[in-house]
């Protein structure tokens, strides 16, 4: 009973009452970007692709909390009014500041599991090694190298490196009749996480 008088329960218990009810001075208004053709967004790494949508939502989501400071504008449509308000350049200001916080560092749509051993392989295929006397890099690996070299166990690792396959970050080469599969890393670092 003491704990539901705090004073931190009581600020929590204001503050998602305000969250609510400016939520609900929102109205569903459809959101058009006149300057989408214009945007530019990396597309050269597999996770900048992924994010592309969700730099896109942000954008959305940014006008749409403004639209009390927006003009709402009427379109006829198959006999029906669509009311909408435009995306601005300073929402997009906005969306490009947030998108280098929060995309950047916070969305990973890899396990943290399925992150560590992308990390791991990435370490270990980059690690120059003596063979014949030069120096080289390994390219390609078996489950059963990597097993060895980390120790995971047979069942985890089948997921997760199926799961990097799945995400573009490995490619496999199948091996011919009783030879295994092989790995190559497509990953190149471009979006590591600190």
């Amino acid at each position: 009973m003491c704990a539901d008088l705090s004073p931190s329960h009581a600020f929590s218990k204001r503050l998602t009452a305000l969250h609510r009810n400016a939520q609900r001075l929102l109205q569903p208004l459809a959101v058009v970007n006149p300057y989408a053709d214009q945007l530019s967004f990396r597309d050269d790494q597999t996770r900048s692709r992924r994010d592309y949508q969700k730099y896109l939502t942000l954008i959305r989501a940014i006008t749409l909390l403004h639209q009390h400071q927006r003009e709402i504008k009427a379109v006829e449509c198959q006999g029906q009014t669509i009311h909408y308000i435009e995306v601005t350049l300073s929402d997009i200001e906005m969306a490009n500041e947030l998108a280098q916080e929060v995309l950047s560092r916070t969305v990973d749509e890899l396990l943290p599991q399925t992150r560590k051993l992308l990390t791991q392989l990435y370490g270990w295929v980059n690690r120059p090694r003596m063979t014949n006397g030069s120096v080289q890099t390994e390219s390609k690996f078996t489950r059963k190298e990597v097993r060895d070299e980390f120790g995971w166990h047979d069942t985890q690792l089948r997921l997760h490196l199926e799961r990097l396959v799945q995400m573009e970050y490995l490619i496999v080469h199948r091996g011919k009749q009783g030879q295994r599969y092989k790995y190559e890393l497509a990953f190149q670092g471009e979006d590591a996480h600190p």
